[in-house]
């Protein structure tokens, strides 16, 4: 049973807010336009509009729009606050240099600064280990980054290398497993120690070499800083106020997802769209609810009105929230486990949750009657712990609960997502459901260490489609995939979207655009838009004029690379469409040609297609352009499919295919691949059928780690259906 001096509160908190919400005029924000989509419900496992058809939701994530991701959008590292920092020694101090004065700060205005007229130095010219800064928090905090600067007077003075030791009890210290010492402003006394994302109560750091010609360590400053949404929006209200930074974000905002994105989307076939959004953009930093005309409440307006008029549905998912609703800072706040949102100090669990129950009645108040929302996505990927804990699960569900009551108060006729992150056993017992209607769940498949594995993405992409059909029909419950990505195998996109598609499972890939390029992991087949053209800013000393000029170029059409290849492949499924099986080519009547020098035993080049895995044809020396292998039908042939299985990680750095009628003129194939190697098993997907004699598949470069070029065996086939 609930807590009932809470639920008092808690409704209070909410009328009043609301109330507020109301007299400031900001329902006066709201769109003014006639929706033409229909109002979406669930009925059994399917989902259906008001005139009775059935609809599988079908689209991708906006994901970095209403909450920056740093390895999507140059979000910058956040400086964490100095007031968190409860004790700051030294090993030895020269004069009256103490150890407070490297994190000491200024406030003028309101506003917030390090103080880089005060500092600490040591004794006696650096050499490795030869002094040491102590920092203590208030309670284990994540970070990823040490800036260490010595201020204008003594830039000489900077930190020379870096040795970083942490614990979260005093008694068991540990190293990053790897650092990496940025001194490209060093000529200005500032030195970034990049050590990965690392959680501790207590960060020692030393000098890593000695100096050059025996200058000391001075610092006037030294920050922990974390590239996640709550410490980047909190340290820019402390240097710039609250109003300046919401306006800094709605710049980035206004370019980064615009109409012509909306209708990229549309244009792929899809009829839906997933918006992750952060508390802050309906919430100012105390909680107030915000109405502003650069709040949340003002960009999902225009982006439903947009939505309606190209077909898309709308997935309001509440990503994070105060507190954290995990403990990843891609969900907006990297926190222990459990998270403030859900287990510690009461009042602050109280507030947080509040936050979250408040927005929640204004976004149901503000959009009961709007079709274009498909749904409302509660809490994303909540996670208490990493196992099924009775106790935890029980606080999740408890507050999924009271999410979903207040949501229900105002607005039954949206649908309500409830996600599965970690055990669908668990969902399978929770008694809350008896009492749910109109909802759907989610969940998230994600096999990241294995991403250049083929096997190990067709299995996650296959038991995902087992499992949630059989939940689907068990439970009689409407299912969607809101995230997954499965690498660069464009077959295995193909037919796990085929596959969701038949079984009436609505999907969101992760994401619409990313920064990296196509051949980084945080690139690739993870958007549709990559390779971003900017670098991030400097949140600790840029301008904000600075850091809003960089956020303003981040324009899709201007700033990223269409991934041409992965859009075709998703857009041809998109539409709700199957694909049918392929079928291996008889290789009994081909010819098979090689140039390189293969050695016994890696000879002859019909090892490749001999039906074992344990031979294997090789160039027999590191990849360069022109090595080529050229198979010869014997008769014309059609095809749309080549597997490639290697030998380790002997696959091609880079290669193009081609066809010929007469094994002389030869004409490259377009594919659905970018044309890097990606691991021991690669398929090759042309955009178009092809019908050819001669299929040849050339190396246009090294490969980067100087490999052989080796395949166990080579497959061509056709899927024999096309119009």
């Amino acid at each position: 049973m609930k807590n009932a001096k809470r639920i008092v509160a808690m409704t209070l908190v909410t009328a009043l807010c609301l109330f507020s919400f109301v007299l400031t005029g900001s329902t006066e924000a709201i769109a003014e336009y006639t929706p033409t989509l229909s109002m979406l419900h669930t009925s059994g496992k399917y989902i259906y509009n008001e005139e009775n058809e059935r609809i599988t939701l079908r689209g991708t994530n906006l994901g970095g729009w209403l909450m920056q991701e740093g390895w999507m959008t140059p979000l910058g590292s956040g400086e964490i606050d100095h007031n968190f920092i409860v004790n700051i020694t030294a090993s030895d101090t020269n004069g009256n240099n103490i150890a407070a004065y490297a994190s000491d700060t200024v406030t003028e205005n309101g506003l917030t600064t390090n103080n880089m007229n005060t500092y600490w130095q040591s004794t006696s010219a650096q050499a490795a280990d030869s002094a040491e800064l102590l920092i203590e928090f208030d309670k284990t905090r994540y970070f990823d980054r040490i800036v260490v600067e010595t201020g204008p007077n003594h830039t000489g003075d900077y930190l020379r290398g870096a040795v970083v030791w942490m614990s979260n009890n005093w008694t068991d210290w540990f190293s990053p497993a790897s650092i990496t010492v940025d001194e490209s402003k060093a000529s200005e006394g500032i030195i970034t120690v990049l050590t990965g994302e690392q959680s501790a109560k207590y960060i020692a750091i030393r000098p890593g070499r000695a100096s050059e010609d025996g200058q000391y360590w001075t610092v006037a400053n030294i920050s922990l800083c974390m590239t996640d949404e709550y410490n980047v929006r909190n340290h820019l209200i402390r240097r710039f106020g609250e109003s300046r930074t919401n306006e800094m974000i709605a710049t980035f905002q206004e370019n980064y997802i615009t109409e012509a994105d909306i209708i990229n989307i549309a244009n792929m076939n899809m009829n839906f769209v997933r918006v992750p959004v952060y508390w802050m953009d309906f919430a100012l930093k105390d909680g107030t609810l915000r109405t502003d005309a650069d709040s949340g409440f003002a960009r999902l307006d225009w982006l439903l009105e947009v939505c309606d008029e190209n077909g898309i549905y709308v997935l309001i998912d509440f990503h994070g929230a105060p507190g954290g609703v995990n403990c990843w800072a891609s969900c907006g706040q990297a926190s222990t486990i459990p998270t403030e949102l859900y287990a510690g100090d009461p009042d602050t669990v109280e507030w947080n949750q509040s936050v979250v129950l408040n927005i929640w009645s204004a976004l149901a108040t503000r959009y009961k009657d709007n079709p274009t929302v498909a749904a409302y996505g509660l809490l994303n990927e909540p996670v208490l712990n990493f196992d099924t804990n009775p106790a935890y699960e029980n606080l999740k569900y408890g507050f999924y609960d009271e999410i979903y009551d207040t949501v229900r108060a105002i607005d039954n006729n949206h649908i309500v997502i409830f996600e599965e992150f970690m055990d669908w056993s668990v969902a399978a017992n929770r008694p809350e459901r008896q009492t749910w209607t109109n909802y759907m769940f989610d969940k998230h498949p994600y096999d990241m260490s294995n991403y250049l594995s083929w096997d190990a993405q067709k299995s996650l992409a296959n038991n995902t489609v087992s499992t949630m059909s059989q939940i689907q029909d068990q439970w009689n419950v409407p299912l969607i995939v809101g995230e997954f990505c499965l690498y660069y195998f464009s077959d295995v996109w193909d037919d796990f979207l085929s596959d969701l598609n038949e079984n009436s499972i609505s999907w969101t890939n992760w994401n619409y655009k990313v920064r990296g390029t196509i051949y980084e992991s945080g690139g690739g087949n993870w958007g549709y838009y990559n390779t971003w053209d900017g670098e991030d800013p400097d949140l600790m000393h840029d301008s904000a004029n600075e850091i809003e000029a960089i956020w303003a170029a981040t324009g899709t059409a201007s700033h990223y690379q269409a991934n041409e290849p992965h859009i075709n492949i998703v857009s041809a499924r998109a539409d709700g469409s199957t694909n049918h099986p392929y079928v291996a080519l008889d290789r009994s009547s081909w010819v098979v040609s090689a140039n390189g020098n293969p050695q016994w035993p890696y000879d002859p080049v019909s090892n490749m297609i001999d039906g074992s895995l344990s031979t294997r044809w090789t160039t027999g020396e590191a990849q360069t352009a022109g090595h080529y292998v050229l198979v010869d039908f014997g008769q014309t042939e059609n095809f749309d499919k080549i597997v490639l299985e290697h030998d380790a990680n002997d696959y091609p750095g880079s290669y193009k295919v081609e066809i010929s009628q007469d094994g002389a003129v030869f004409t490259e194939v377009e594919l659905n691949n970018i044309h890097i190697g990606f691991g021991p098993k690669m398929v090759l997907l042309p955009s178009t059928p092809q019908t050819s004699r001669y299929v040849k598949i050339s190396l246009t470069g090294p490969n980067p780690i100087d490999n052989w070029w080796s395949i166990c065996e080579l497959n061509i086939l056709w899927r024999n259906v096309h119009g």
